[in-house]
């Protein structure tokens, strides 16, 4: 692996796995109802596109079950992907949000972790 490889960047490992998120922007209003193409404790690739900009503090609300209230973390826009036309991979489904969570407690990277874990079974 190399200094400037994507794994060394995120530091923690990302899974595959499709679990519910909610993207809200700084006034509460929801901009994205989707499920993540990968996840970590440090951040997650959302399938979908909204108007938002990288750079851009956003709220995401991550389902725990019905029975569950939401993890509710703040996270930070990181890369906006979309399909180039002209390219080979330009097929649907590759639009997404990258995000990184902010300030993430013990407990909550806790429960996020058991959520990644849950989702893989």
């Amino acid at each position: 692996m190399s200094a400037g490889s994507p794994e060394d960047r995120r530091g923690r490992p990302r899974v595959t796995v499709a679990v519910a998120f909610k993207l809200f922007d700084k006034r509460g209003r929801m901009l994205l109802h989707a499920r993540t193409l990968d996840l970590s404790t440090a951040g997650a690739l959302l399938h979908g596109v909204c108007k938002t900009d990288v750079g851009e503090t956003v709220r995401v609300e991550v389902s725990r079950g019905a029975a569950r209230n939401p993890l509710s973390l703040e996270a930070t826009v990181v890369r906006l992907q979309a399909p180039t036309p002209a390219s080979p991979d330009a097929l649907p489904g590759n639009h997404g949000i990258g995000i990184r969570f902010n300030d993430l407690s013990p407990i909550d990277e806790t429960v996020l972790a058991s959520l990644i874990k849950g989702a893989r079974t």
